[in-house]
């Protein structure tokens, strides 16, 4: 099995983040909006006049930004981990079974 390069780590790692932070996020977002739309407390979302579209999209706005940062920063931090260890295990299990075959 062939090792992979720090360099590469770290590209997967950051893309890594981005798709876990967009997705969870926007589900995130997603659920709370709807949520809210559909309770519709003191009528901000709705009223006699209609949807007012303005407030949904502050509130979908104001819970994706914080979310796809900490999910994002959280889950490209763990990848990095995950991988660093993973290949200083690999390393070492190659190393001794080299050693072995000395």
């Amino acid at each position: 099995m062939k090792l992979i390069g720090i360099k590469k780590i770290s590209t997967h790692f950051w893309s890594f983040g981005l798709l876990v932070g967009t997705l969870g996020a926007f589900l995130i977002s997603a659920v709370i909006t709807i949520w809210e739309l559909i309770e519709n407390p003191g009528e901000i979302f709705r009223n006699a006049q209609g949807v007012n579209w303005s407030f949904v999209f502050d509130t979908a706005s104001s819970w994706f930004i914080p979310s796809f940062l900490y999910l994002g920063l959280s889950s490209a931090i763990a990848h990095l981990a995950i991988s660093v260890l993973t290949l200083g295990l690999n390393k070492k299990s190659q190393d001794e079974k080299k050693n072995k075959i000395d």
